[in-house]
């Protein structure tokens, strides 16, 4: 009886010891595509070629929207990139970090000295010196490349454009930093400036050729990318190029300025009164500021004293308006009068997350420290970065007692604030203070100069 029920209703009364084992094959896509993005790049590609239904379910777009190609020789990198391109991924964020290339890093190129080919017409083998190919301007580098038969930069050009447009609707954030590439040959600029129409995070840092370094790319750029909302690295802004960027990019809210070198003008940065047109714009959340000139204690001061003078003009206003007559509360003409346009943010007050830097631009004491404070009086987290150096080229006779007794002040005046309006939980985490950092290259060749003077 029992037997013609189960078969009656199809049941598998066979004993669970004599059943075969369920295969990982057999599970459903869904559960292969959440295991598989938890899987790096080279991962996923290395576990595609296990067989035909991994390989399948690796192809899913889905598990590339966020692609990180970290610390790769510069032909594996493109090989990554060209492999991509054949998936068709609709990337969200895509990040190249810590890349290299040793044919560049280590190739030297010949170079004739006349000189000693004129004072020793014999010895041909004296007639030639060597440097680095990357010592070249850009269109000897196109050409020495080219002799050597080197072609990544193109390659890597063409796999980016076609990564870009594939993706030019769904990028939100391009980090490009710690590379030693030479990408200036490459058309990264060009990219951006053509499929990044939608970008909001821009990082590019670090890098071999120290940042986007014409104010016409920045310009270029700022035109193409209109909904930026970060845009970081060291690249050449000028008080023109701020002005464009505040009128272009409605949502900014963390922005890098740092100094550049001009080719016909040498060092060039944003002054005080650019930057204060800045804060005026009261949209700046974070703040990064790398050894400007600008940050010192005299202009500190005057965009604070701006900042008292507004505010005692708006409290002004405030006491003028008919809505703060006494009897407003009353059905009469002025408690029926239209209210008065909210007043705009203080500049400054905006700003949540500030960096600073110094290294050879004029550093801040405690007097600056106050009136920064003051002038961002909303700051959540604020970070130096400096050192002796810094204050004794600036300052005759400093010594490292003073030295750390002026640390001292500003630590104990910095973190007294912090407490009083964050609470002393908070305060550990809102003031980093670097004073002792590692000297710069830059600050080693100003010394050599001063002595040699």
């Amino acid at each position: 009886m029992t037997l013609c029920l189960a078969n009656s209703m199809d049941i598998d009364i066979t004993p669970s010891s004599f059943r075969s084992p369920l295969s990982l094959i057999d599970m459903p896509e869904n559960i292969w595509l959440d295991i598989f993005s938890y899987l790096s790049l080279k991962e996923k590609f290395t576990t595609a070629g296990t067989c035909r239904t991994w390989h399948r379910i690796l192809a899913d777009p889905s598990l590339y929207t966020h692609i990180s190609l970290d610390y790769m020789e510069f032909d594996t990198l493109v090989l990554c990139m060209q492999q991509l391109c054949r998936l068709a991924p609709r990337i969200r964020s895509l990040r190249i970090s810590n890349c290299h290339s040793s044919f560049i890093s280590k190739t030297t190129v010949p170079v004739q000295n006349t000189s000693i080919m004129h004072h020793f017409p014999q010895h041909q083998g004296m007639h030639t010196l060597h440097t680095h190919i990357t010592s070249f301007t850009l269109p000897r580098r196109r050409e020495e490349y080219r002799k050597l038969g080197f072609t990544l930069h193109q390659d890597f050009s063409h796999a980016l454009a076609i990564l870009m447009e594939q993706s030019h609707e769904s990028l939100k954030s391009l980090d490009i930093q710690d590379n030693f590439l030479d990408l200036e040959m490459t058309e990264l600029i060009f990219c951006i400036v053509r499929y990044g129409r939608h970008l909001e995070h821009l990082l590019y840092n670090g890098n071999r050729d120290g940042g986007f370094i014409a104010p016409e790319v920045v310009s270029a750029i700022t035109a193409a990318c209109p909904n930026i909302k970060s845009f970081q690295g060291q690249h050449a802004i000028s008080d023109t190029v701020l002005r464009r960027m505040m009128s272009g990019w409605e949502d900014l809210k963390s922005i890098t300025l740092a100094p550049y070198q001009a080719p016909s003008v040498g060092t060039k940065e944003v002054s005080m009164e650019g930057l204060w047109s800045l804060l005026e714009c009261g949209k700046v959340e974070s703040l990064e500021l790398l050894d400007l000139e600008c940050i010192s204690n005299d202009n500190v001061r005057t965009m604070m004293e701006r900042v008292k003078k507004l505010q005692a003009t708006s409290f002004e206003r405030v006491a003028s308006s008919p809505l703060s007559h006494p009897f407003a509360h009353h059905h009469s003409y002025f408690a029926t009068a239209p209210p008065t346009a909210p007043s705009t943010p203080l500049p400054g007050s905006s700003v949540r997350h500030l960096t600073i830097t110094k290294y050879t631009s004029t550093p801040l004491t405690l007097p600056g420290f106050g009136a920064l404070l003051k002038l961002f009086p909303n700051l959540e987290s604020f970070k130096l970065t400096t050192n002796f150096f810094t204050y004794d080229h600036h300052f005759q006779g400093l010594t490292r007692d003073i030295y750390e007794e002026e640390i001292v002040m500003v630590e104990r005046m910095i973190r007294t604030e912090m407490t009083d309006r964050w609470g002393a939980t908070r305060t550990a985490a809102c003031w980093e203070g670097e004073w002792n950092s590692a000297v710069t290259e830059e600050q080693r060749l100003r010394a050599s100069i001063l002595r040699s003077v």
